[in-house]
């Protein structure tokens, strides 16, 4: 997928969510989760990519496997808890939101 197709999701995502939010907040909770998980599907394979680019120079450098899985956990956490703070920033659970990016750092 390229850009335009998922700021197309987004943005269309995002009015959707607009006017039901008036009428059915729920709904349009579910409307924005579902467009992230979307967006984040539409993106798997350029993550896939980015990870075998890396895993690649790792090997041209040397660079021992572990400390490339443990890089790329270090990573996949940081995308979830950032995945998760905003869903919940979007659901109006600000004071969630902020628990999950203090249980990140540690």
């Amino acid at each position: 997928m390229d850009i335009f197709s998922i700021v197309a999701v987004g943005i269309i995502s995002a009015v959707l969510a607009v006017v039901l939010k008036k009428e059915h907040p729920s709904a349009a909770l579910m409307v924005s989760i579902a467009a992230t998980v979307l967006i984040f599907v539409m993106i798997i394979p350029q993550l896939t990519e980015v990870v075998n680019i890396i895993r690649r120079l790792s090997n041209f450098v040397n660079l021992g496997e572990g400390h490339v899985v443990t890089v790329l956990k270090i990573i996949g956490i940081a995308y979830a808890a950032e995945f998760g703070s905003q869903l919940c920033i979007d659901a109006g659970e600000s004071a969630i939101a902020s628990k999950i990016e203090l249980g990140e750092k540690f």
